[in-house]
C-alpha cells in the first residue's frame, strides 16, 4: 500500500512537472523524456514488488523456521530469484534515469559554459559506467551467471558474503554519483548575477539528491541486517519513489515565487504574452521564428522557460541590465 501510495504521489507531481514545462516552454525537452522513463519504470517496479511480495513473505517465514522449506529444486525458488533480479534491475534503472534527468537539465541550463560542459561529460561518463557496473554485477550475485537461479548456490555462506559486499559497493557507487550530480552545477552559481536568496533557492534545488542518497544509505544498512526480498522492500520503495519525486520538483519553482506565478499565468494567456513580452528570451524566439529556423534552447530562452531566474534585471538607475552568466569559458 505504501509503495503504490508513494507511486501515485510521484505520478501526480510528474504530471504537474510536465504541465508546467509545456505551459512555460510550449514544448518538451530531453529531460522530460528521461523523467517520463523514470515514471514508467517506477510503475513497473511497483508491479514487480506487488507480484513478489507473497514470495518474499514465504522466504521470511522459512528463514524464521515458521514454515518448512521446500526442496532446493522447487520452482518456487526459481520464481523468487527471478523476481529479485527483476526488482534489482528496475531499482537501478529508476535511480539512474533520475540522474540522467538532472544531467540533461543542467546541460540545457549551462550550455554556454565550455568549462562546465567538460565537467558535465566527465559526470556523464562516470554515471554511465557505474550504471553498467551495477547492472552487470546483479548477474553474478550467486557466483557465475549460470548459478543466478540456483537457490542452493545463492544461499551458500560464500554467496551471502559476496552479496553483502556487493550491497556496499552498490551503495558507494549510487551515493558517489548522486554527489557528483549534485555538486556539478553548484560552482556555476558563484558567477551568476543573482541575489543571494535566489542562489540559495537554486542551490537547494540542485541539492535535492541528498535526500535520495540518505535513503540509499538507510536501505543498504537494512539490506545488510536482513538481506531478504522483504527486508529491503520498504527502504527500496522509499528510495525509488523519493528519487522520482525529487526529479519532478525543480520546475515547481515557477509556482513558489510571485514572479514565477505571474510569468506562468502570462504564458497561459497565449496571445497576450506573445504580443507584450519584450524580454531578451522573447526577442530571441521572434528572431528565429522570423527566419524560419528552429529555436535552439539557449541559456536565455531556457532559463526564462524554466523560471530558474529573471532573464532581465534592473539597475538602481532604472535601466535594464541583461543577465549574462559570469566566468564563461571561451
Amino acid at each position: 500500500a505504501l509503495l503504490w501510495t508513494l507511486t501515485a504521489v510521484a505520478i501526480l507531481l510528474s504530471a504537474g512537472r510536465f504541465a508546467i514545462r509545456y505551459a512555460t516552454a510550449a514544448r518538451f525537452y530531453w529531460d522530460d523524456a528521461s523523467h517520463l522513463l523514470s515514471v514508467l519504470l517506477l510503475i513497473g517496479l511497483a508491479s514487480a514488488y506487488t507480484t513478489g511480495f507473497p514470495y518474499s513473505a514465504r522466504i521470511a517465514r522459512i528463514g524464521l523456521k515458521q514454515e518448512k522449506a521446500p526442496p532446493p529444486t522447487d520452482p518456487f525458488y526459481h520464481k523468487y530469484l527471478q523476481l529479485r533480479l527483476t526488482v534489482t534491475l528496475l531499482v537501478f534503472m529508476v535511480l539512474w534515469s533520475v540522474k540522467a534527468t538532472f544531467l540533461i537539465f543542467y546541460r540545457l541550463l549551462f550550455d554556454v559554459s565550455r568549462t562546465f560542459i567538460r565537467f558535465w561529460w566527465a559526470a556523464v561518463a562516470l554515471t554511465f559506467a557505474t550504471f553498467w557496473v551495477c547492472i552487470g554485477s546483479t548477474f553474478t550475485l550467486c557466483g557465475s551467471a549460470s548459478d543466478l537461479y540456483n537457490f542452493k548456490k545463492c544461499s551458500s555462506p560464500k554467496a551471502l558474503h559476496d552479496i553483502r559486499a556487493t550491497y556496499k559497493y552498490w551503495c558507494a557507487m549510487n551515493v558517489s554519483t548522486d554527489l557528483v550530480v549534485m555538486i556539478l552545477p553548484l560552482f556555476m552559481l558563484y558567477g551568476l548575477q543573482l541575489r543571494n536568496a535566489q542562489k540559495v533557492v537554486l542551490a537547494g534545488v540542485f541539492s535535492l539528491g541528498f535526500v535520495v542518497a540518505i535513503v540509499d544509505i538507510l536501505r543498504t544498512v537494512e539490506s545488510l541486517n536482513n538481506g531478504t526480498f522483504s527486508g529491503v522492500a520498504l527502504w527500496s520503495s522509499l528510495e525509488v519513489t523519493v528519487a522520482v519525486i525529487v526529479g519532478s520538483l525543480p520546475l515547481y519553482r515557477a509556482l513558489i515565487t510571485s514572479k514565477g506565478r505571474q510569468s506562468l499565468l502570462s504564458r497561459l494567456s497565449g496571445e497576450r504574452y506573445k504580443n507584450t513580452d519584450t524580454s531578451p528570451a522573447s526577442t530571441e524566439r521572434k528572431f528565429f521564428e522570423s527566419k524560419g529556423s528552429p529555436i535552439k534552447p539557449s541559456v536565455s530562452t531556457f532559463r526564462n522557460d524554466l523560471e530558474t531566474q529573471d532573464s532581465e534585471r534592473w539597475r538602481d538607475d532604472g535601466q535594464p541590465q541583461n543577465f549574462p552568466p559570469a566566468h564563461v569559458s571561451k
